[in-house]
């Protein structure tokens, strides 16, 4: 990426300075099979990597993320969009991210009002928040056609990719697709960061939300509902199930709620 940002001629890579090394997104561990028949037998066996990122934003501690150690910029970018701590990458004077991976640092422009969040934090893999006070107002999402084919090219894209999930059986997968038919893959050990990762990657390319689907591999609950709607994506696609909670939050903002997305079959919800 490398588009000017202001007449200063600065270019997003001074920006967004990702200085993580390459990290492991998984290891190989010895295990013991044992069979219904009594039988044992030894083999090797991928594991998911379990990384930690603390991301501090104006020099205030804002959230640790447990993540898998890739697409980094996109997460930290994206989770700072669907918190709505952000409304668009200039409100970004500089996000850096250590050789080590583990430390996101991030310095918003002077007029914009971070509020710290000090209540508790969700049960959560990822440390995800369903919702911070005073800074997440969602709007009514625009009406959306999507044609059957694109939802059933989406589920035939999971089935034949998730190359990290093949490997581990750890992993889930959001898939972020532009009007274009462009298309890219994110994968995480958790649903809501695979998801913050495509909402940081539409961002960074410019793409415009109310032209983009979101498919995701995990269970749609109500905070996943919140951050489609909060990043002004109208559709969201899952070949799981949803829940009460979050169908009823669909209908209240107009998203296209769409799951059990399979090669064959989908459902929409109503």
């Amino acid at each position: 990426i490398s588009k000017s940002t202001d007449d200063e001629g600065l270019h997003m890579e001074d920006i967004f300075q990702n200085k993580a090394d390459e990290l492991p997104l998984n290891e190989t561990v010895a295990c013991s099979i044992i069979g219904a028949d009594g039988s044992v037998r030894e083999e090797e066996s991928d594991v998911i990597a379990e990384h930690e990122l603390e991301v501090s934003v104006n020099g205030v501690r804002a959230f640790v993320l447990s993540c898998t150690p890739c697409d980094l910029t996109e997460l930290v970018t994206g989770r700072l969009y669907t918190e709505r701590i952000i409304s668009s990458t200039e409100d970004i004077v500089k996000l850096y991210i250590c050789k080590a991976g583990h430390v996101a640092e991030v310095s918003l422009r002077e007029d914009i009002e971070f509020n710290p969040y000090t209540g508790a934090e969700p049960t959560c893999c990822t440390g995800n928040r369903q919702l911070i006070d005073g800074n997440r107002k969602l709007e009514t999402l625009p009406k959306a056609e999507i044609e059957s084919e694109v939802v059933f090219e989406l589920a035939k894209r999971f089935k034949e990719d998730s190359r990290l999930h093949k490997r581990t059986g750890g992993a889930h997968s959001c898939y972020i697709r532009f009007e274009d038919g462009s298309v890219s893959t994110f994968e995480d050990i958790g649903r809501h960061n695979a998801l913050d990762k495509a909402v940081g990657h539409m961002l960074l390319q410019g793409w415009d939300a109310e032209k983009t689907i979101l498919f995701t591999t995990g269970r749609v609950a109500y905070d996943m509902v919140v951050k489609t709607v909060a990043a002004g994506i109208p559709v969201l696609v899952s070949k799981a199930v949803p829940t009460t909670a979050a169908v009823a939050l669909a209908r209240e903002y107009g998203l296209t709620l769409i799951c059990r997305a399979w090669p064959d079959s989908y459902c929409v919800v109503k």
